[in-house]
């Protein structure tokens, strides 16, 4: 966790790249203050579960990087379908999972309300890359989307909440 920057295995990241995974260090950078923009700046309700989310997303991603994920499916692209959007919506299915789990396996102590998992979709759908280019640029551009819409990123969240099964991750098989 680090305020305004942090040196990374990749190199020197300030808070405007937000929280990430880093294959170089396997660490996930989490910049407190991203949690107030989530609510300031991305306009979500925000919450504790609302963070939780952020958190299991990120470390969607390195467990995409343990797997080797990352290096299968490259980063070259942006789009609505591409290559760079199927690995977020993946890291989202990956945090759902992730929900529907915690109590199984003792990290959390209560099943999570429907208040907590309406906080964790509102956090993914202000993510969307569609209601962030609204906001700043007035309009959407589905050809420079690198994370994916806000209804894809509830949808896979949801899938592996509901699914609860590694086996249902079609974002990378073609199925976003």
């Amino acid at each position: 966790m680090f305020s305004g920057g942090v040196s990374t295995g990749g190199g020197r990241a300030s808070s405007a790249v937000g929280p990430s995974s880093c294959p170089a260090d396997h660490r996930v950078h989490l910049d407190l203050g991203f949690f107030q923009e989530l609510e300031e700046k991305f306009d979500a309700k925000g919450g504790p579960f609302a963070q939780a989310y952020v958190v299991a997303h990120e470390y969607g991603h390195h467990v995409q990087n343990l797997l080797g994920t990352m290096n299968r499916v490259g980063r070259g692209r942006a789009g609505a379908e591409s290559a760079s959007v199927r690995p977020e919506l993946q890291a989202d299915c990956y945090a759902g999972v992730w929900a529907k789990n915690a109590v199984v396996t003792g990290f959390h102590d209560r099943p999570f309300t429907d208040d907590d998992i309406r906080e964790a979709l509102d956090a993914a759908s202000a993510v969307g890359d569609d209601r962030i280019q609204e906001r700043v640029q007035g309009r959407v551009d589905p050809e420079g989307w690198t994370h994916g819409s806000s209804r894809k990123r509830v949808r896979w969240f949801t899938t592996g909440y509901t699914t609860c099964s590694p086996a249902r991750y079609g974002t990378l098989s073609g199925g976003i």
